[in-house]
């Protein structure tokens, strides 16, 4: 189950011996976001999932802050509710673990303490034991979950339809990673209806460790899946009164994302039923 110590504590909360200050990273003032290494992996268009979160987050009544950071960067992990990590070439990947590594220990603490991550594309794969590159160089990564990823020679792609095991919509996007896959028993949170999965036999994908998420659909998918946008919303506002005031004027645009998301379900639905034939 999600654990989220990066609470928010509002007036209420004030007069409660029991929550004697605000939490760092929390939502007491400002909700803080990171879009890390925001040049190196954003192929297609990550940096919208920190910013619909934000507008989503302030669709509740919060002020919201992105950060961009990126390789060579100060990083106060504790600062930060909410992490993004977009996908990018292996060659970015790698770049990114090099740099990722010097943190690596107070990064792990932090997701241990509830830190919410989320990482779409490959960047994923930093949080497994290793990546294997196709011409045979392998190097460490973060060591959260025990799994391992291969990189063939080619490239799996496709649209993708999504079961995840904590929504009871399904999620849609495009995958499009390195042939090979990933080896290791981890559970995956993810059940592929439509579209390639973890690696080339798997009809399963994505990784899940506390407040960790992370997927190979791209999209980018939290404006592709107003679901995932508002369970991940949820969960960085538990104790927050959401009084439906649309004071960003915003209305417009969920409304819309939500009409886009339906339309394009339909269609994916569509097309599987038609190649099953």
């Amino acid at each position: 189950m999600p654990i989220n110590k990066y609470e928010s504590h509002n007036e209420q909360n004030a007069s409660n011996p029991i929550c004697a200050g605000p939490i760092p990273g929390a939502f007491s003032s400002k909700a803080r976001i990171l879009h890390l290494y925001h040049d190196l992996m954003n192929l297609y268009g990550d940096w919208a999932n920190a910013s619909v979160l934000a507008m989503e987050l302030q669709s509740r009544g919060r002020e919201v802050v992105v950060d961009r950071k990126s390789v060579g960067d100060d990083i106060n992990f504790s600062d930060y509710c909410f992490i993004h990590i977009g996908s990018g070439t292996e060659r970015s990947l790698r770049a990114c673990m090099n740099d990722i590594s010097r943190f690596r220990d107070v990064f792990l603490a932090e997701i241990e303490n509830g830190l919410h991550v989320l990482a779409t594309g490959n960047s994923h794969e930093l949080f497994g034991r290793t990546v294997t590159e196709s011409g045979g160089i392998e190097y460490d990564t973060l060591c959260l979950l025990d799994f391992k990823t291969f990189h063939g020679d080619s490239r799996v792609n496709g649209d993708s339809i999504c079961k995840a095991s904590f929504l009871p919509e399904k999620l849609i996007g495009f995958i499009n990673r390195a042939s090979g896959g990933q080896s290791g028993e981890i559970e995956r949170p993810f059940t592929v209806e439509m579209g390639p999965g973890s690696d080339d036999t798997s009809f399963t994908e994505g990784i899940r460790y506390k407040n960790v998420l992370g997927t190979y659909l791209t999209g980018p998918v939290l404006v592709r899946n107003p679901p995932l946008l508002r369970y991940l919303a949820d969960l960085l506002t538990v104790d927050t009164l959401h009084t439906g005031d649309d004071i960003y004027g915003n209305g417009l645009f969920f409304s819309s994302q939500n009409a886009a998301y339906n339309m394009a379900l339909r269609e994916l639905e569509e097309r599987q039923k038609r190649l099953s034939r």
